[in-house]
């Protein structure tokens, strides 16, 4: 994974608060949840969320470099990008995935 855990949780953190300062999403507390309780299990259901959408782009991305491993010549520089991007793009589509 190009992000590390602890980075991948703290811009979970940082975009929870965020959208809820800007009143973007609003929670209301069940009975009996303390404030930072109700907090965690959100950021943890976000955090899941973020790492399992980053697993699939992973998982593109090496379906990707196996295309791109078919070519009979070395592919490098910009024509690579433009060519790793293209296959992502299309892979992406046919799983039904938008990035």
């Amino acid at each position: 994974m190009r992000l590390s855990e602890d980075k991948v949780r703290r811009i979970t953190e940082r975009l929870h608060d965020e959208l809820v300062q800007r009143e973007l999403v609003s929670y209301k507390e069940s009975r009996g949840v303390k404030p930072q309780q109700g907090r965690a299990a959100r950021v943890k259901q976000l955090y899941d969320f973020i790492i399992e959408d980053l697993k699939r782009e992973e998982e593109i991305d090496d379906e990707v470099e196996k295309v791109l491993a078919t070519y009979s010549r070395e592919i490098k520089g910009t024509e690579r990008d433009i060519l790793f991007r293209k296959h992502k793009e299309e892979i992406a589509r046919k799983r039904g995935y938008i990035i």
